[in-house]
């Protein structure tokens, strides 16, 4: 695995996005048109359990030497941490939502008119990707560890 010039920027971001992401998908994305019900409130429990959980990918990658000499991260893992950032903001713009009334709009619903059940119909699609691309994030920061140490030997 090579490291790339995406390597750098994924090495700093992965730390800010790992607390910014939950913050943006609970809350904040009222923000761009979304109403915001009950997982805005349910997000102060499991958008810490989730930060937590973002954060141990970039914790692994500070156990590969070869990377943490470099500064940087290997090319297969910043592809599946920029695609699992990606599928977050999207899940953030189409998550369904509930208030005392009912189903809430989300933020795809406002801006596009499609009905509630596309925007939880996509969101749910999402949600496939995005936790396949943090197993593969993942496994793949493990691969660099084993990879960092063999060549260190």
């Amino acid at each position: 695995m090579r490291f790339a010039g995406s390597g750098r920027f994924v090495f700093v971001a992965q730390w800010v996005l790992a607390v910014l992401l939950p913050i943006i998908f609970f809350i904040g994305r009222g923000w761009v048109g979304a109403e915001v019900g009950w997982l805005g409130l349910v997000g102060i429990v499991y958008g810490i359990f989730t930060i937590l959980i973002l954060l141990v990918p970039p914790l692994l990658t500070l156990f590969d030497p070869e990377a943490r000499k470099k500064r940087s991260t290997r090319l297969g893992y910043d592809v599946a941490t920029i695609l699992l950032w990606l599928t977050i903001l999207v899940g953030a713009l189409t998550v369904p939502d509930s208030g005392d009334s009912g189903h809430l709009d989300s933020a795809l619903t406002t801006w596009t008119g499609i009905p509630y059940e596309t925007s939880e119909a996509i969101f749910y699609a999402t949600a496939v990707v995005l936790g396949i691309a943090y197993l593969v994030a993942f496994v793949l920061a493990v691969v660099g560890i084993v990879r960092g140490r063999r060549v260190a030997s």
